[in-house]
């Protein structure tokens, strides 16, 4: 049982003496503001310290006389024992985070962590992220490269397929261990470096880093399409990369390194004279975009400073916005590139007159009115460099007149 007593005491605006005080001890503490002198402070304290010991005492007494009586905490709490603060931690469920490990030197650090406190959404998501990432890594080391094609779409390996050899011959220097690969929440970037994500690789692009040695990381990028998730680029980041020093943070790094991708995809297909999205991914990721509310992103799949929407409008987006919203992922419903014989001849000859021969028909499909021939068409063509497709017509309604 213990018993506690505070008492203030002052006979003017100069001092005051404090009494703390309980079963075990008896503390008496002068407080003094207009005394500078040790001897006048060593006066006040014979002259009032044990008069106030005593009523501490008799106070005290009077506390723990009442039968069946304890002293309250003054908070009003009572602290729970070391033991069960120990089982009740014990209790919860672990955090879901997932943190980059780091040299010892350097863990003060935040260098990257995946997303705390998930949504189901964004929790599968990462999942589905990570996943695709092992999947493409059991068919490196197996050497399956059609089963490779079926978990990644690098332009770079599409481009120069002898990189393909590269990617095998680094996966198999190293044991395939999930534990080595964690999401990482994009939304810890900048606004730029996440601005400049989605134009160059959807607004529904995730990453995922793998741990590699002595704080070196790769990061590969992943997004949905189709015919399923796809590994669509990586970049490599280690301590000091980019000339960013050893202090740069892991946001740092990773931001210049997803622009040394993107940056490396432009020269890439500016130097192939080759497409860096298929006539089908673009459809996606513009439809991605639409999902997201993001004009810049749209704007910039559907041609930039060319095509149909060189000068986007928010309204441009809506109807693919609401497309999405019914069926929620370019997975639900049906994206067909249709060969020029499908396409009746009087619509076929009308493109032909206006974009040439080298024009693409992209449909997208409701699929609860199949039989009525419901969608939407996209047209595409190459850019002006031929490192993209733009889009020259997009229309949502019946196709029946146009889809033979």
């Amino acid at each position: 049982m213990t018993a506690a007593i505070n008492i203030r005491f002052g006979n003017d605006d100069d001092e005051y003496i404090g009494i703390d005080a309980n079963l075990t001890y008896t503390s008496l503490v002068v407080v003094t503001r207009g005394c500078t002198s040790l001897n006048d402070r060593m006066r006040r304290y014979r002259r009032y310290g044990g008069q106030f010991l005593s009523i501490a005492l008799m106070l005290m007494a009077a506390a723990c006389s009442q039968e069946g009586t304890s002293p309250q905490p003054l908070s009003g709490t009572v602290p729970a024992p070391v033991e069960e603060l120990s089982t009740a931690r014990a209790q919860q469920p672990p955090a879901e985070k997932s943190e980059v490990q780091r040299p010892a030197n350097e863990d003060k650090e935040r260098k990257g962590t995946a997303s705390q406190s998930l949504s189901p959404q964004e929790d599968s998501l990462d999942r589905m992220a990570v996943d695709t990432v092992l999947q493409m890594y059991e068919a490196l080391h197996a050497e399956d490269r059609e089963a490779y094609f079926r978990y990644a779409d690098i332009a770079s390996v599409r481009m120069t397929p002898s990189k393909l050899d590269v990617l095998i011959e680094e996966a198999g220097k190293r044991e395939l261990k999930p534990e080595r690969f964690r999401a990482f929440d994009k939304h810890t970037l900048a606004e730029d470096s996440r601005r400049l994500l989605s134009i160059h690789y959807g607004s529904q692009v995730e990453l995922v880093l793998e741990e590699l040695s002595y704080g070196d990381q790769n990061v590969w990028f992943v997004n949905v399409f189709p015919d399923g998730p796809k590994v669509i680029d990586h970049t490599a980041i280690y301590p000091g990369a980019y000339e960013l020093g050893r202090e740069a943070s892991f946001e740092e790094l990773v931001s210049a390194g997803i622009q040394s991708a993107a940056e490396y995809r432009e020269f890439l297909a500016s130097n192939y004279d080759m497409p860096l999205w298929t006539p089908i991914q673009t459809v996606s990721l513009l439809y991605q975009a639409a999902q997201e509310g993001d004009e810049q992103a749209f704007a910039a799949l559907a041609g930039g400073g060319e095509g149909y929407y060189a000068e986007l409008y928010a309204s441009d987006m809506m109807p693919f916005a609401d497309w999405m919203k019914a069926y929620g992922s370019v997975q639900a419903f049906p994206l067909e590139l249709l060969p020029r014989e499908r396409i009746a001849e009087a619509f076929r000859e009308s493109c032909d007159e206006r974009y040439g021969d080298a024009w693409q028909f992209v449909a997208a499909w409701e699929p609860e009115n199949a039989g009525e021939r419901r969608g939407a068409y996209w047209i595409l063509t190459l850019s002006a460099d031929q490192t993209r497709y733009v889009v020259r017509e997009a229309f949502t309604g019946n196709l029946q007149l146009i889809v033979q």
